[in-house]
């Protein structure tokens, strides 16, 4: 990723989902101020982690292809 992409979150949001049609796959925080997040796009796997911040701004910070979702099965 050539350059660090970063919008206000509520518009991010938007963008990963109406536009990228991506799903939030999951989150997590990262320390008090700031949240990771997981989306992965409905048609081809790419997926993108976007690091929220307690000012109302959210940065993708990696992404990549072919996400695997975690299948039950034997361990």
């Amino acid at each position: 990723m050539a350059d660090l992409k970063c919008d206000d979150s509520k518009r991010m949001t938007q963008t990963l989902t109406h536009v990228m049609h991506a799903d939030r796959q999951g989150r997590g925080l990262r320390d008090p101020e700031t949240m990771l997040e997981v989306w992965v796009t409905r048609h081809n796997g790419e997926w993108l982690i976007v690091q929220n911040y307690a000012n109302g701004t959210s940065c993708i910070v990696a992404m990549g292809d072919h996400w695997q979702s975690k299948q039950a099965g034997p361990a």
